[in-house]
């Protein structure tokens, strides 16, 4: 018979060490990829950050409703389950449970925030300086020889600047994920009015105004990052474009004054007049479907909502009595603001919850299951579905 020998596995501290360190690594990556998911985009530029993100946005706050400095909160912004906030001092993150973290101060005297995920640009209209930041801080700072009116930041961390010519009337500099220069567009006669970047990196989408024969119209463009000649230019005359923003990486849509447009392989445009209603605000959701607010036959009293895909196609339309002070739609539920009331909408045009509060409006913002309202005193959450008050809130915090 042969001789069964018992093998012995001897694992040695050095080997265990080992193990215990891609133990670790792996549990970061799973948090790193968790959290990215959470807060924004995937990539590995803001990995890291929303990791820090991530840990500093664990344990509760002090709840809602959150008092602030009376009017000093210029922007909010909402990723996910977080709001950003841009006030005249700072920028800051702050959760669902009204935790404020990553604050990072600033002294623009006209600031302007644009987000996409984690990543934010800000900048000042009043000089030339801008910053570049994601969810755990400042990550590239700097001041251009021109003012500002314009810019935007990619899902890509690529970002794009529209400032005043020296020879030009505008200048657009597109900038990589390295902060180096990657491509110039220079507009004789045109003022950028809006700047959208694709989803890959390597397209733009910028509107632009100017005045002909007593008359402002627009212009759209796209560029290709590696072609010296604009891909595609659109006319729109006698209409001020005011917001871009791409529905694919072929797609886009704008918003202007007196009509919609929407641009289908960066070739066929089709658009949609308003009529005789008059534009109010707007909002473009994430996945390009948008809400806009009209006020009927010029008067501030009677308003409507209109909600469409992001093909530019009327999803539901509903009318009101009395003026809409804001909207918000995230894609699934749209959010109508009025004096001291807050209504919202499923997908379908269907009034899914009722908000009564007091103070004033000064915005209201839509993120799933949780509606906030950014009063001059305080920001204020509330479930989008159902009928709430201040009152009931409280007592249920409590």
């Amino acid at each position: 018979m042969e001789n069964k020998k018992k093998l012995n596995f001897k694992i040695t501290k050095k080997t265990k060490r080992f193990l215990y360190t891609l133990l670790v690594a792996v549990v970061i990556l799973l948090i790193a990829i968790t959290a990215a998911q959470k807060l924004g985009n995937v990539t590995v530029r803001t990995m890291f950050a929303d990791v820090r993100a991530y840990f500093l946005s664990m344990g509760s706050g002090d709840g809602f409703p959150h008092n602030i400095d009376e009017n000093s909160i210029l922007d909010v912004d909402v990723n996910n389950s977080n709001l950003l906030l841009l006030t005249d001092e700072k920028t800051e993150i702050m959760t669902s449970t009204a935790k404020e973290i990553s604050p990072q101060p600033h002294k623009y005297s006209n600031p302007v925030m644009k987000a996409n995920g984690s990543l934010a640009i800000v900048y000042d209209l009043d000089s030339g300086k801008f910053r570049l930041q994601n969810s755990s801080g400042i990550t590239y700072e700097k001041e251009l020889g021109s003012h500002i009116m314009a810019a935007a930041v990619g899902k890509k961390g690529n970002y794009a600047v529209g400032t005043y010519g020296k020879d030009v009337q505008s200048v657009m500099t597109v900038y990589n994920g390295g902060n180096k220069e990657a491509y110039i567009w220079n507009f004789k006669s045109e003022r950028i009015s809006d700047i959208a970047l694709s989803d890959s990196g390597r397209t733009a989408a910028v509107s632009t105004v100017y005045s002909q024969n007593g008359k402002i119209s627009s212009k759209l463009y796209v560029f290709d990052f590696k072609s010296d000649k604009a891909k595609a230019c659109f006319d729109y005359p006698s209409t001020v474009l005011i917001k871009v923003s791409y529905v694919s990486d072929n797609d886009i849509s704008a918003v202007g004054d007196n009509m919609r447009s929407y641009i289908k392989n960066e070739k066929a445009k089709i658009d949609q007049s308003y009529n005789s209603d008059n534009i109010r605000s707007y909002s473009v959701a994430d996945d390009g479907k948008f809400a806009i607010v009209f006020s009927k036959y010029g008067s501030t009293s009677l308003s409507s909502l209109k909600v469409y895909t992001a093909g530019n196609k009327e999803k539901f339309a509903v009318d009101f009595e009395h003026e809409i002070k804001g909207v918000d739609y995230d894609g699934k539920y749209t959010a109508v603001m009025f004096e001291n009331e807050i209504k919202t909408f499923d997908n379908r045009g269907k009034e899914i919850g009722n908000i009564s509060f007091s103070g004033e409006p000064q915005k209201v913002v839509i993120d799933g299951l949780n509606t906030y309202l950014l009063t001059s005193s305080n920001i204020q959450c509330f479930k989008t579905r159902g009928d709430h008050t201040e009152e009931n809130v409280k007592k249920a915090e409590k």
